[in-house]
């Protein structure tokens, strides 16, 4: 069987950030490495692919996660990658790197999509789920976002305030800004340049994570449940279908996919308000 790999298409090869890194976080599925402050996700997973993300076969996985440790050195080329470790050297070395297009694109509005999708997000009740404590001032930022504006004041304070904000390896209100931010994109909404620049001069305020997470989704581009969900809207995909979907964005993570979704629910209001 050829082993072959999978790359986003953020990705221009596997070696795009450089050549020699290392491994930065390693978990059951998946291990991060770190090429001059940049992130690669790499995984077996089939269901799921970073917006910074490189999926592999099962059995390439497995190979090289013994020599998967924090620290180890790994050098990349345009189809292989060599693993250092105390254990010894081990090479993995693809047949063919396949680009996945996981850019956004603009969805068409359809009132039916926007009003099931708010009404699908409502019966959640995210916001006493969240990683956030919502006191007045998060419920004043919150009330801004749905009714938003140009003030590049108020964008600056917002970003400010939520950038980095919680815990764990995406923070939740970067979370929050991330799903904030793809309804905007998606909706190509004039406030989105706004939040751009806002967060450009902010995203080192955060964990490495998260900072490659937002740094891509500034440049437009998406983790594959995303891009499913985006298309769903785009199709006017049944009320189940795009229930399943944001299913998919609220299944990421301990709390990141409720506070992910919570930004997108304040993101469909604000395009309804619109």
């Amino acid at each position: 069987m050829k082993n072959t790999c999978q790359i986003s298409s953020y990705l221009a090869t596997l070696d795009c950030f450089g050549k020699i890194g290392q491994v930065h976080s390693v978990f059951q599925h998946s291990f991060n490495l770190i090429i001059n402050e940049h992130l690669l996700h790499v995984s077996d997973t089939e269901d799921f692919l970073s917006s910074f993300g490189i999926r592999i076969t099962t059995e390439s996985f497995e190979a090289v996660k013994p020599f998967c440790h924090q620290g180890n050195v790994v050098k990349l080329t345009p189809d292989s990658m060599v693993f250092y470790s105390q254990k010894g050297t081990k090479k993995i070395k693809f047949s063919s790197v396949d680009s996945v297009p996981l850019e956004l694109s603009t969805i068409f509005f359809n009132s039916t999509v926007l009003r099931t999708m708010i009404a699908e997000l409502e019966n959640f009740q995210l916001q006493p789920q969240l990683g956030l404590i919502i006191e007045e001032k998060e419920s004043a930022f919150f009330e801004f976002l749905m009714r938003p504006n140009l003030d590049s004041e108020v964008w600056n304070q917002l970003t400010t305030y939520f950038v980095g904000r919680g815990q764990g390896l995406t923070p939740s209100g970067d979370d929050l800004l991330m799903g904030y931010l793809f309804v905007l994109i998606s909706y190509q909404l004039p406030e989105a340049n706004q939040l751009i620049t806002a967060l450009a001069s902010k995203t080192d305020r955060t964990t490495i994570v998260s900072q490659n997470y937002l740094e891509a989704m500034i440049a437009g581009f998406a983790s594959s449940p995303f891009v499913e969900l985006q298309q769903k809207m785009n199709q006017a995909a049944s009320e189940a279908e795009l229930a399943q979907a944001l299913q998919r964005i609220l299944s990421i993570g301990e709390t990141s996919g409720k506070d992910t979704a919570y930004g997108i629910l304040l993101g469909l209001n604000a395009v309804k308000n619109k």
